[in-house]
Formats: C-alpha cells, sequence, structure tokens
C-alpha cells in the first residue's frame, strides 16, 4: 500500500496488483482477442463505495465513471489509471481494457472520505483492442450490458470494499 500522495513505479497489467478482478494472461492486438477470463463471482454492490453510474447509455457516449463513500470511513483509490485496478466485462463474461487504462505504472493514492463522491476517470465507452503501453487503437462497445469490478482498500486498516455495477449500453 502506498503512503498518501506517495508516486511508485509499477506494472500492473499482469493483474498480479489486484488478484480479485482477474487479469487476462495477454495482451490485446489486433490479431489476438482479448483472452475470455469469467468475472470473478463475489459478493459487491451494498458495500461503502458504489459507482455512481446511469443504468443505461448511447453508444459512443462519453462518461465519468464515478464513486461515492456511503460507508463511515475513508477508502483509497488510485488518482492516476484507476481504470487499471478494475475489471471490465461484458455479459458473457469476457474480460475487455478500456483505453483509459492501459499505461499502468504509475500510482498516486488519493483518499474518499464518508459522503464524497470522485469522478475516477473519464471512458468513452470503447475497448482497447492494441495496446503498446497506452492504447493505441480502440473501438467502440458495442450494444449490451457490462460490468465493472472493483475493489478499494480502507484508508486505515480493515476490509476492503468490493464493489460492481453493472449498466447498459443501447444503439444510437
Amino acid at each position: 500500500m502506498l503512503a498518501g500522495g506517495t508516486l511508485a513505479a509499477l506494472a500492473l497489467r499482469d493483474g498480479r496488483a489486484e488478484p480479485s478482478v482477474g487479469a487476462p494472461d495477454t495482451t490485446p492486438t489486433e490479431s489476438s482477442p482479448t483472452p475470455t477470463v469469467t468475472a470473478p463471482p463475489e459478493n459487491e454492490g451494498s458495500g461503502p463505495i458504489r459507482f455512481v453510474l446511469a443504468d443505461s447509455y448511447v453508444a459512443g457516449e462519453t462518461v465519468d465513471v464515478r464513486i461515492e463513500n456511503v460507508g463511515t470511513r475513508a477508502y483509497v483509490f488510485q488518482a492516476y489509471f484507476q481504470a487499471c485496478l478494475l475489471g471490465y466485462f461484458d455479459s458473457l463474461g469476457r474480460r475487455f481494457i478500456v483505453p483509459p487504462g492501459t499505461h499502468c505504472d504509475l500510482l498516486a493514492e488519493e483518499t474518499i472520505e464518508p459522503g464524497e463522491r470522485k469522478t475516477l476517470f473519464t471512458w468513452s465507452l470503447d475497448e482497447c483492442v492494441k495496446d503498446r503501453w497506452g492504447c493505441i487503437k480502440s473501438r467502440p462497445l458495442p450494444p449490451g450490458t457490462y460490468t465493472i469490478k472493483g475493489r478499494f482498500e480502507p484508508k486505515a486498516a480493515g476490509t476492503p470494499a468490493r464493489v460492481a455495477t453493472t449498466f447498459t449500453i443501447v444503439a444510437a
């Protein structure tokens, strides 16, 4: 765990830093699609941290992925590249990478206090299909149902908050 505001260089693309989410073993390219990884079953959604997203979005829309702390203690999240530490799944359980979450080597911890809402990142509802430590080619996600899963550590000792949300993308 990083101390508040401390920067550290870490390569997180292989999933070693967030085993509860489950990362693919390889990086997607145009010739090799994203490996299929089934979303892990977890009990999420009613804890102290919640995603703040609408139930549905129009394909290609740009959205702010936000969280809210509805608990009684502070939690931490990464101010840069938070998308790297979350898991993204389609309705079949296929994991994909979002363009804001491909260059995952610089981390800086930020705190979300009880009652606060914070934006993690802005996303164009697309997935990275060619990654070179930064997404160089992406494609819009097709209409369907999608899930974001994550885990947030308490600022002090305690049990991590596991969180998930599901939303739908509809045709424009």
